[in-house]
């Protein structure tokens, strides 16, 4: 039987603001942190101690200067030096808040869909380092605080710490010297169709027809995803359907009826069926508890 490490979710931690999928924070960690994986994508950067990282099978030092971007589902986990700790600091956030920037920025998109050709983590030295911390400082003081445009600067900031790391790795040649072989062949056309699940979630989407657009055999492409998200396509689909919902749940006031739609269901029985088996209670218990009016 296999075992697969513990599986979290960004809307099982309530610190998660509903209408701001993202969570930033300073944390140090000691001994070690156990492996897991995530729907939501993750970096952190080291700014003291040292100690060890593993993703998808793979250790890479983590001292200061160390930023990492993990993608959903990569299984990691922290080791720090015996004795000592690991200071860094963790930034979670959603993929649906990086989709608008997709469109606008191809090397963004580049993120979801390199994994076989680059190193999840990059070593910043100098002016880039430096940059590089001040911008996630900058971000940390911004979520904790509650300006006026709050949301959007954190989202505009989320970016330029990416498009940041895109431009290190690619004066690093693209990718660190132990980049290869960190996943199996056809991981990175995989992401692609997890992408488009992404972007596409209104949609009907049938495991055939994406079969057919991204060049696998169904069976194949079934295959693959359930190795690269841990759950069938199906349920894929499901779960990223479903956040949206829970999403625009609790934070508007716009008819069920209208957010099953707009989450791509093709009814409303399908999807308070599908709320129910998944969340453990109707869409309406689910908005009191957001404190939303019904």
């Amino acid at each position: 039987m296999t075992v697969f490490p513990e599986s979290k979710h960004l809307a099982d931690y309530p610190f998660i603001e509903a209408g701001l999928p993202l969570h930033i924070s300073l944390n140090e960690i000691r001994g070690r942190f156990p492996a897991h994986r995530h729907d939501f994508l993750e970096f952190s950067l080291v700014i003291g101690g040292e100690g060890t990282e593993t993703v998808n099978g793979r250790t890479h030092a983590m001292e200061p200067g160390v930023f990492t971007f993990l993608l959903p589902y990569q299984v990691h986990e922290l080791c720090a030096l015996p004795g000592g700790s690991l200071r860094l600091f963790n930034c979670m956030f959603d993929l649906s808040l990086l989709l608008p920037a997709f469109r606008e920025q191809d090397s963004l998109s580049a993120l979801l869909f390199s994994e076989a050709e680059q190193a999840p983590h990059v070593k910043l030295n100098g002016e880039e380092r430096s940059r590089m911390e001040a911008l996630v400082r900058e971000m940390l003081e911004e979520y904790r605080g509650g300006g006026v445009g709050r949301d959007f600067l954190l989202r505009l900031k989320l970016a330029e710490v990416l498009l940041r790391l895109q431009r290190a790795r690619a004066g690093k040649g693209g990718a660190l010297p132990d980049s290869a072989g960190m996943v199996s062949s056809g991981g990175a056309d995989v992401w692609r169709v997890i992408h488009y699940i992404h972007s596409h979630y209104r949609e009907e989407l049938q495991l055939g027809t994406l079969a057919e657009r991204f060049g696998y055999r169904p069976s194949q492409l079934s295959e693959a995803i359930k190795r690269q998200a841990g759950v069938p396509f199906s349920k894929l689909v499901q779960e990223v359907r479903l956040r949206h919902a829970c999403s625009l749940l609790a934070s508007t006031d716009m008819r069920t009826l209208d957010i099953a739609l707009e989450a791509g269901f093709g009814s409303f029985q399908t999807f308070s069926r599908v709320f129910r088996e998944h969340k453990g209670m109707t869409p309406g218990d689910y908005r009191r508890l957001a404190g939303r009016p019904q």
